[in-house]
């Protein structure tokens, strides 16, 4: 739905495609927060210099969970759905087993092409839904057990007969191993063909609903579910890949951890060596949130849109992402927040740093970070106009207004009480 409608039946519309931009400048002490393959800190090139990079993917991941915890709600990211299922159903009396089969069956109901399940018991694709799927998809089963049962009584009847075929034997082993792992995947796919041809046909619907369900996670993040496309949602929510706003170098550590037995005698010293990566730098990070689509996701109730807002910009502000916390413990705040609420599109100001700032005489990286984020700021405006900037201001740790960046307002309370009732203006009786 793309409208909402008050207690008075007046029916209400965005004014215009309204977006949330948020910019931070973060420094981040000796730390390794997002590491790639090899446990390096990630890196990315930009205006030709190595910069220190903060992953959109991980960044997504703890502000959705930080988001989550506030809102009092969950989703699921995973593959595990008919475990979970098999679980509430055995916590009721089911026996496991047959719990199992009855979940696994239930998926194979919706009739969404690729979509089956694993040999490791799990879906072949993961799956993004509200916790309160998996109760619903529970409770589904149980209402219609003996439908279920019949259906996997006779999947479990053809298989067996398929099993009896005699097994292929060449006389070489290389050969018999080959056609093994090749009788082993027929089987598989064998196993799925004959599930989803007696799966219940009465159940898709419900099935397929539950699948469709969303909560505000959901609502916030998106969905893809390939080949269903009701079951997608496009994600309110954007973030960019956090950079340094300079070049930077991997730094590395070497450790040692002490055996704390080995006190003397023959043997002393160090129980384990190795050696770590770390980086240092002053971030830019950005993201930006949809509130049209926000709204539209959440079926036109403003409340809740309202309390996805508020949870996103605390989240992506406080969120420190945690790897190597307990041995670096960077849990900085930003020296600048910079948010605007456009009704244009939205604007990433990263191009203030394709030329890498210098460290200044005496301060760092800060001074020039700040300077550089309220000059491009500036010539975006000058550019695009400021028809479009419905609103801006600034937080956090600088004591000095900027000019270029709006208001200057004390904390994240301000910011987010600012942001909620621009965003409200914007809205007015539909035509």
């Amino acid at each position: 739905m793309t409208t909402a409608e008050n207690t008075e039946g007046t029916v209400f519309e965005p004014a215009r495609t309204v977006h949330v931009d948020v910019h931070l400048i973060q420094s981040f002490p000796y730390s390794n927060l997002n590491r790639d393959r090899q446990g390096a800190p990630k890196t990315a090139t930009y205006g030709a210099k190595v910069r220190g990079r903060l992953s959109s993917q991980n960044t997504r991941r703890h502000t959705r969970t930080d988001l989550e915890e506030t809102l009092g709600i969950r989703a699921l990211r995973t593959r595990q759905v008919p475990q979970q299922v098999a679980a509430i159903l055995a916590e009721r009396g089911w026996d496991y087993q047959q719990a199992l089969a009855a979940a696994q069956m239930l998926i194979y109901c919706a009739r969404v092409k690729g979509l089956g399940v694993a040999d490791t018991g799990g879906t072949n694709a993961l799956l993004f839904l509200p916790e309160a799927a998996l109760t619903d998809f529970a409770d589904l089963a149980d209402a219609e057990r003996e439908q279920l049962t019949a259906a996997l009584a006779k999947a479990d009847a053809e298989l067996a007969k398929a099993k009896k075929k005699p097994a292929k034997n060449t006389g070489d082993s290389d050969e018999d191993a080959d056609t093994q792992a090749e009788d082993d995947e027929e089987a598989e796919s064998a196993t799925g063909t004959v599930m989803a041809k007696h799966a219940p046909k009465e159940l898709k619907d419900p099935v397929l609903a539950i699948l469709r369900s969303r909560n505000a996670a959901v609502a916030a993040y998106g969905r893809m579910l390939a080949n269903e496309a009701a079951s997608t949602v496009n994600g309110a929510v954007q973030v960019a890949h956090g950079l340094t706003t300079h070049q930077l170098s991997v730094q590395v550590d070497f450790f040692s951890a002490v055996d704390d037995v080995l006190t003397g005698g023959t043997e002393s010293g160090a129980g384990h060596i190795g050696d770590q990566r770390y980086t240092t730098g002053v971030y830019y990070r950005y993201a930006s949130l949809n509130w049209h689509e926000l709204l539209r996701n959440v079926d036109g109730d403003e409340a809740t849109a309202r309390e996805v807002l508020e949870a996103f910009i605390r989240s992506f502000i406080t969120t420190v992402l945690p790897a190597k916390g307990n041995n670096t413990a960077a849990f900085t705040l930003p020296h600048l927040v910079y948010t605007v609420v456009r009704t244009d599109r939205p604007v990433n100001l990263v191009g203030a740093y394709e030329t890498p700032v210098q460290a200044a005489a005496e301060g760092g990286f800060l001074p020039g970070s700040l300077a550089a984020l309220s000059k491009h700021a500036a010539a975006s405006d000058r550019f695009l106009g400021t028809k479009g900037r419905a609103f801006h201001a600034h937080a956090g740790l600088i004591e000095d207004t900027v000019p270029a960046l709006g208001e200057r307002l004390e904390g994240i309370d301000d910011l987010v009480d600012s942001i909620t009732r621009s965003v409200a203006g914007l809205r007015g009786p539909a035509k």
